[in-house]
């Protein structure tokens, strides 16, 4: 089974655990703090997926290393990955729970192209305008600043682009001159 699938069903039930308990934002800032981790620690996460290490091993140094800042669940789930040999999985049911929490609250994840960093009220404007185009309720907002654009904005919500970049408007401009 690929790790996509593993992550989706593991994603799935932790949703429903913290759901059941109203912890679903507290779960989700937890994975986001062991996805921190892992990316900054990349020995840790040699160790924990390395065959050679002893299982009692790789649950006592999860326990030591996250166990104050994780919930018992979530440090558990964690636990169970790394013991099924499934801890690959990890960053992807990060993802998919973060989806499943999106989808529950109406928010999509959004990606703001810009020539220059956006101020947060520029955002927010951009936010409230494309929300209702996706039919969702609000936006998580990434800007990236591209420097090869002249001026505007490109937003990427889901496999959606909208082109409001100077260059995007001008290739239309062609297009209907052309025409």
């Amino acid at each position: 089974m690929s790790n996509k699938a593993v992550a989706n069903r593991y994603a799935v039930a932790l949703f429903e655990l913290a759901e059941e308990r109203g912890q679903t934002e507290a779960f989700a800032e937890e994975l986001e703090l062991v996805d921190a981790v892992l990316m900054e620690t990349p020995e840790l996460l040699a160790l924990l997926e390395r065959p050679g290490v002893a299982m009692t091993n790789k649950q006592a140094l999860l326990k030591h290393s996250f166990g104050e800042g994780l919930s018992e669940t979530v440090l558990n789930t964690i636990m169970l990955l790394v013991e099924r040999n499934r801890f690959g999985a990890l960053k992807e049911l990060s993802n998919e729970f973060k989806q499943l929490t999106f989808d529950k609250q109406g928010i999509a994840e959004a990606v703001f192209y810009s020539a220059k960093p956006l101020t947060d009220e520029e955002r927010r404007q951009i936010a409230l305008t494309f929300a209702p185009k996706v039919g969702k309720r609000g936006l998580s907002v990434d800007n990236v600043v591209d420097t090869n654009l002249l001026g505007g904005v490109k937003v990427r919500i889901g496999d959606r682009v909208y082109d409001g970049s100077v260059q995007g408007q001008l290739k239309r401009l062609e297009k209907r001159l052309l025409n």
